[in-house]
């Protein structure tokens, strides 16, 4: 194989839950699924099932060479990873039928398909939760699902993969980080990236993912954002019968890379709420102008109640709030 010297670091982000597989037991299962005796994979399969992450198509039978759908990848994904709910990601109120025109909010999937767009996935808006997933698809998104966990600098070799030739940039780029973590190994060179997963292929990359994000990936707080002497307000503005939108606006940011997200919203009286908001860091990979800025983010109270922005518990840069009626 042709390898040249690569320094990458992957994308920095926060890690807001614990990682599931540092609770996995790679030893020997308590429970065996008929149809995999003698399958390389049965050890990380029968782990994964006894972590409740994976399940079988019956009570006893994995089928591990089944295709797997969008639908069954996206949750081995989300499950397997552990990603957590970001609901400060778009309106408080969005559900999966939000940002994917085929996934119903009644499927089974749907909860799956709107955590894995909060952290950063990226599924078209048109995906079909029916058609079959690729393994070069499925591996592109086990990156990214990795990535939302936290920052693990990577320092690879190029790995050439014989068959990746008609390959985006961006899942080429996927595929090296996992080659040079060794959460997945070519075939004489060969990846296969055009064939659908199968069932046993999708959870030994999850079981591999996860006990290297166990390892490797540490849980990191978010810096304070280096703000002094901000201030806030807030303007409410009808849209509808009985509906006023809320308008928060954080003075004072040190660049346009900051942002502003609602956290949650308290009613504290027959007319008064509480807007808790924490300010977003900038990404990490682009400039930004350094220029006193300011962020906004809207959300929604009904008509008659005046409202208050409060920073989330730990924004003690933040000296005053204000209350708009």
């Amino acid at each position: 194989m042709k390898k040249t010297n690569l320094t990458m670091s992957a994308k920095k982000m926060t890690i807001a839950c614990g990682i599931l597989a540092a609770s996995l037991s790679f030893g020997a299962s308590a429970f065996a699924f008929s149809d995999l005796k003698g399958d390389p994979a049965e050890a990380k399969i029968n782990a994964l099932y006894d972590a409740g992450v994976i399940s079988g198509v019956t009570s006893d039978k994995f089928a591990p060479k089944a295709k797997v759908t969008m639908a069954q990848g996206i949750q081995f994904l989300v499950k397997g990873l552990e990603l957590s709910p970001q609901p400060s990601i778009g309106s408080s109120s969005a559900t999966a039928s939000t940002f994917f025109d085929k996934v119903s909010d009644n499927s089974w999937y749907a909860s799956s398909f709107l955590i894995a767009k909060q952290n950063g996935l990226s599924l078209a808006q048109n995906v079909d939760p029916n058609a079959e997933m690729t393994r070069a698809q499925f591996a592109h998104l086990l990156t990214q699902a990795l990535q939302s966990k936290g920052d693990f600098p990577v320092t690879r070799m190029y790995v050439e993969v014989a068959d990746g030739g008609k390959l985006s940039n961006e899942v080429m780029n996927s595929m090296q980080i996992l080659l040079n973590t060794r959460i997945i190994t070519l075939d004489n060179g060969k990846f296969r990236p055009m064939d659908t997963i199968t069932r046993s292929e999708a959870a030994v990359m999850i079981h591999d993912a996860a006990d290297f994000a166990a390892r490797v990936i540490e849980p990191s707080e978010p810096e304070p954002m280096p703000v002094n002497n901000a201030d806030t307000d807030v303007a409410l503005e009808k849209v509808a019968e009985g509906v006023n939108k809320a308008t928060v606006t954080v003075n004072n940011l040190p660049h346009p890379g900051y942002g502003v997200a609602v956290e949650r919203i308290e009613f504290t009286g027959a007319t008064t709420a509480v807007i808790y908001f924490k300010i977003t860091d900038p990404d990490p990979d682009k400039m930004y102008p350094q220029v006193i800025s300011k962020g906004t983010v809207v959300t929604y109270l009904p008509e008659g109640y005046t409202a208050t922005a409060v920073p989330v518990t730990g924004s003690s840069w933040l000296n005053s709030s204000v209350s708009t009626e």
